[in-house]
């Protein structure tokens, strides 16, 4: 016959200390797991959102910003045009 070295109760109010523990630690890994995938998910749609509306101007930057573009597009139509010109009347200048 094998000894009692520890008696019922105490092992039943160690039994229950030692799941109140595990399910404390599982509660706290939950929550700190939780808080790391809202965190990351903030900043995934924080980045796709800056991002996204970085290239956004106000209505004066886009103004000068077209207006470059057409006195791009209008010098190269002039030098064009003047090349043009030159070639078909082949007169020196």
């Amino acid at each position: 016959m094998n000894p009692i070295l520890v008696e019922s109760n105490i092992k039943t109010i160690m039994n229950q200390q030692l799941n109140n523990c595990k399910n404390d630690k599982f509660i706290k890994n939950s929550n700190m797991m939780n808080v790391m995938l809202f965190c990351l998910i903030g900043g995934l749609i924080s980045f796709i959102l800056f991002i996204k509306y970085k290239g956004k101007q106000n209505i004066i930057e886009q103004k000068i910003k077209d207006n470059k573009k057409k006195h791009y597009i209008l010098s190269k139509l002039q030098t064009f045009q003047k090349l043009k010109a030159k070639e078909y009347t082949n007169i020196p200048m």
